[in-house]
């Protein structure tokens, strides 16, 4: 568990430096299984960390160790340099185009669709988990500070919430609800309403990290430590454990009912049924973190230890689900 070790720690305790949270195209079928299927990797800087897909199917990849943010085209040539502070981390695009990056000395940058910068705003200590809700407000995990904070899109704090010791995934629902991973040996999940009370507590097991949120509102959370995803109901009740080795991190659904997972230490992603079983494996860059499903049905990731991002292409026949996107899978999870 070295790598994690480090990675923990150097957002702990060295932010001063960097934070890092931490040709064949090959076309598969949503069926059989096909164990290191080959893709392609571009060079894009040292330790890529967050990744969001935006308009055009544009790459928007955060560089821990290079002080921005890069924009890949569909085939992975950079189109774009676009400074972001100290120490990106996080990125999410909003339906208007801006640019919403996490930093590990703590804030959140606004970009516009230029790439400049438009505004920041302090949110509390070594940001992880950013996301967009179903009201276009930015929500943001602060592992030091225990907390979520929403911002409107002009990044006016609205509210600050407690969510447990080290908050570091983070997802909603279509009602606004909040689901927040705590990086624990002995892992969590917190439940939020949206007016940022605790409703529930899930037990789940070592470092959870990745959450995502199914159309019929299963929650599905990889635990790295425990090489395992756990599929919650609404309840908190586990539903199913999938088994992933090689430290599952990165989640994303697939509107075609199939689940992506990358894995920190094995160097892939793994493609598993709605039902868990996997389909297919698909080497990647070192270190895979963040994962992402284009409008094509491409998979990508940002691989943090050889400063690469990974496309899979064709690997599904959906594109990426969430909760107040749509639309919902034919084969419900």
């Amino acid at each position: 568990m070295k790598f994690r070790k480090c990675f923990y720690g150097l957002a702990v305790a060295k932010a001063q430096y960097f934070l890092v949270f931490p040709l064949l195209i090959i076309f598969l079928i949503d069926i059989g299984y096909a164990h290191n299927a080959s893709a392609l990797n571009f060079k894009v800087g040292r330790s890529p960390y967050g990744l969001a897909v935006g308009k055009k199917d544009n790459i928007y990849v955060a560089i821990g160790g290079f002080l921005n943010v890069i924009k890949l085209n569909e085939k992975g040539k950079i189109i774009k340099n676009m400074k972001a502070d100290f120490a990106p981390s996080g990125v999410v695009i909003n339906k208007n185009g801006y640019i919403y990056v996490t930093t590990g000395i703590g804030y959140v940058v606004k970009l516009g669709r230029t790439g400049k910068i438009i505004k920041k705003v302090k949110v509390g200590m070594i940001p992880a988990g950013i996301a967009i809700g179903p009201d276009g407000d930015i929500y943001v995990a602060s592992i030091h500070s225990k907390t979520v904070t929403k911002l409107n899109p002009s990044l006016k704090i609205l509210k600050v919430f407690y969510a447990g010791i080290a908050p570091y995934g983070l997802a909603l629902n279509g009602n606004g609800d909040i689901y927040v991973t705590n990086f624990l040996n002995k892992g969590t999940v917190t439940v939020l309403n949206k007016s940022g009370k605790i409703e529930k507590i899930f037990k789940a097991q070592r470092k959870p990290e990745g959450i995502a949120i199914g159309p019929a509102g299963n929650i599905y959370v990889t635990n790295g430590l425990s090489d395992s995803v756990l599929k919650f109901d609404k309840t908190g009740k586990i539903l199913k454990t999938f088994h992933v080795k090689g430290a599952p991190y990165g989640i994303a659904l697939s509107t075609s009912g199939n689940m992506f997972i990358s894995c920190i230490y094995s160097n892939n992603v793994v493609k598993l049924s709605h039902a868990g079983k996997i389909l297919n494996t698909y080497a990647t860059g070192m270190n895979p973190n963040f994962i992402a499903i284009d409008n094509k049905g491409n998979v990508w990731t940002a691989n943090w230890g050889d400063g690469t991002v990974t496309k899979i292409a064709g690997a599904t026949k959906g594109i990426e689900f969430f909760p107040y996107k749509g639309p919902i899978w034919q084969e419900s999870f």
